[in-house]
Order: C-alpha cells, then sequence, then structure tokens
C-alpha cells in the first residue's frame, strides 16, 4: 500500500514540475505526504529488521508470498508474536507491526485463557479452534513458521456464522452451541477435578506474564503451594474424600487472588502454581502465609469427617530488578523453596 501510494505521489509530483504552470501548496503537500510515507517506510523495514535479523529478512519475504496465496480462504490473516504479544499485520507483501496487542482483536480486554498461537507455537503444530464473540462465530488456524531460528504464528480468521447454519429459529439451540464452543475452550485448559487453569495453560501462559513483566519492568511472583502429608490422607480416608480435600482447597487458593490479574493452577497431584503479576517478594509472601493460616485454622468436612490440614509454600520473584528467569527457571527455585519449607518441619513460607 505505501509502495504504490508513494510511486503515485513521485509521478504526480514530477508531472507537476514537468509542467510550466504548477499550484506550489499542492506541491508543497505532496512532497510533504510522500517524505512521511518514506519515513514510515525505513521504519517498517528496520522493524523487520529488527524482529527476524537484517540476514533473514529475504527468506521472510519469501514465506510471506507463499502465506498470501491462502489469502482468498479466509478473512484476514496476521503474524503473531505470541509470547510478546504482538501482531504483525501483512499487507501487500509488507510487514507492518500494529501498535494493539493480538487478543483486542476480538474485543477482548486482557490475554486469552486458551491462547491458540500460544498452543501452536510450544507444541509446533497447527491448531484450529473456533471462537464466538459479538453475535459472531470465528474460525481461527495458527501456523508455526520458521525464519532460521525465529518461530513466529501466522493466524487465518474466519468469519463462519452464516456458513454454520445458527440462523435457527429457536434462539435456544443457538446458544447450546455457543455454550459448547465455550465450554470445548475451557476444557483444554481446565482441571477436570479443581475446575482450576491445568498444566497446559501454566506453559502456555506463564511465558507470556515473564516476558510481560520484562518489558515493563515489573516483579512477577510464583507460589507452589502443597498440601502436607497429603498421602497419609488419600491412605487414611481413601481417594475419594482426597479429591473433594484438593476441591475445597483449591477453593480457599481462589479467595486470595486479585480477579482477572492473577491466576491459580493445578501443577500436578496435591501441588498448585499461583501466579502474581506485578507483585513483590514482600507481598507475595504474604498472601502465602494468609493462605497458611487460613487452612491451618479451617476444619474441612468430608462426608461428615472433620479433617485438620496444613500446607506448605515455595514463593519467588523475578523481574523486580533481578535478571528474569526462565519459565523452568522460576518453576525449579520456588519448588526448591517449597521443599526447603517441607524440610525445616513443613507449614510454613520459605
Amino acid at each position: 500500500m505505501n509502495k504504490n501510494r508513494m510511486e503515485q505521489l513521485r509521478d504526480f509530483i514530477n508531472t507537476m514540475l514537468d509542467s510550466d504552470n504548477y499550484d506550489s501548496k499542492i506541491l508543497l503537500e505532496k512532497s510533504q505526504e510522500l517524505d512521511k510515507l518514506i519515513v514510515q517506510t525505513a521504519k517498517e523495514s528496520i522493524y523487520a529488521d529488527n524482529v527476524l535479523g537484517h540476514d533473514f529478512t529475504n527468506e521472510f519475504n519469501s514465506t510471506l508470498q507463499n502465506i498470501q496465496l491462502f489469502k482468498k480462504m479466509y478473512d484476514s490473516m496476521r503474524i503473531i508474536d505470541p509470547v510478546k504479544k504482538e501482531v504483525l499485520e501483512i499487507k501487500e507483501n509488507q510487514l507492518l507491526r500494529k501498535e494493539y496487542e493480538c487478543y483486542t482483536t476480538l474485543g477482548r480486554k486482557a490475554i486469552c485463557e486458551n491462547c491458540i498461537s500460544m498452543r501452536a507455537y510450544n507444541e509446533d503444530d497447527t491448531i484450529i479452534k473456533m471462537e464466538y464473540n459479538e453475535n459472531k462465530i470465528y474460525n481461527v488456524t495458527a501456523v508455526p513458521i520458521f525464519i532460521k531460528d525465529k518461530k513466529l504464528i501466522v493466524e487465518f480468521i474466519k468469519d463462519t456464522t452464516n456458513s454454520l447454519y445458527l440462523q435457527s429459529e429457536k434462539i435456544c439451540k443457538e446458544t447450546k452451541f455457543i455454550s459448547a464452543i465455550e465450554h470445548m475452550n475451557s476444557m483444554v485448559i481446565k482441571d477436570d477435578l479443581t475446575n482450576l487453569y491445568n498444566r497446559k495453560f501454566i506453559d502456555e501462559r506463564l511465558p507470556t506474564e515473564l516476558m510481560q513483566a520484562s518489558l515493563k519492568n515489573e516483579p512477577l511472583s510464583i507460589i507452589i503451594a502443597d498440601l502436607d502429608f497429603f498421602k497419609s490422607i488419600n491412605d487414611k480416608y481413601g481417594h475419594i474424600v482426597g479429591d473433594q480435600i484438593l476441591k475445597e482447597f483449591a477453593k480457599e487458593l481462589k479467595k486470595f487472588i486479585r480477579k482477572e490479574i492473577d491466576w491459580v493452577a493445578r501443577y500436578g497431584g496435591e501441588e498448585f502454581l499461583i501466579c502474581l503479576p506485578n507483585t513483590d517478594i514482600k507481598a507475595a509472601k504474604l498472601i502465602a502465609e494468609k493462605i497458611r493460616n487460613n487452612i491451618m485454622s479451617k476444619e474441612f468436612v468430608i462426608d461428615n469427617k472433620e479433617i485438620n490440614l496444613t500446607s506448605s509454600f515455595g514463593v519467588h520473584t523475578v523481574c523486580d530488578g533481578k535478571e528474569c528467569l526462565t519459565v523452568d527457571g522460576i518453576i525449579k527455585i520456588a519448588d526448591q523453596k517449597l521443599y526447603k519449607a517441607k524440610e525445616e518441619g513443613r507449614n510454613r513460607v520459605k
């Protein structure tokens, strides 16, 4: 688009200069417009080099041409950096950085719970899902592409509302279908037992939280929570009671976090991970202490049995003036602190 417009402006300006009689004011306006487009194009070129590396830009252009072959099959296409949540839009074989995050395209105000591009990125595979937004149903296909060592995701978006024949006379049928879409998307990232987020969600969401904390220079705290002597509970009362205990413990964890900012996920077994964006180590430990005291003082009643529990916590904070670790790195340190809490007698925060 910019290239075509620049060529038009150059032709127009040259024609005016060749003429004996022209409007100086119009010539100035067109010249200024051309200058702005030249600067904008230069910035976009620099950005592409920064994202992909100068040596890879030609290879990217070749990949871009191949992607364009699918353009007529979808309503829109875009390139995503799923970790940074940046949109790199394709327009006439140009890579343009958009001034908004990828999740805002479908009217969202926060990062998608079930991020299709992050899953395609992690699994290195094509992922397809359906999204419902503002009375429309979209088919979204995420495909990983590789430019040397740089992995990006191409998203193909298609409005399938009419082609799915949802214009039923009975609204209840449409509502059930929409509910099914939302339920299927939720099932992928939710733990069946506790209804908290699952390990897949941790793998997809935590890298983004870490990147956001690094870019904003804000602290990110992770708490690993564990029920003490949970194996003994299973042995004494049975696994059905044990499952109920895990459900109740999960509910207690959610009471102490900020909605739409923090999140809790079941890491595995009786271990849970709490993610606290923009929270320093002091505040994170205070939250862990509140949870610990609440669990210790609460009587859990399961099948008319009163069961007293304690819990242990490992807390670690990154990006608070320290180097931001990898996802595996921050979880490893928080887990080591949890292990230390258990070594020192359990029912404590480290």
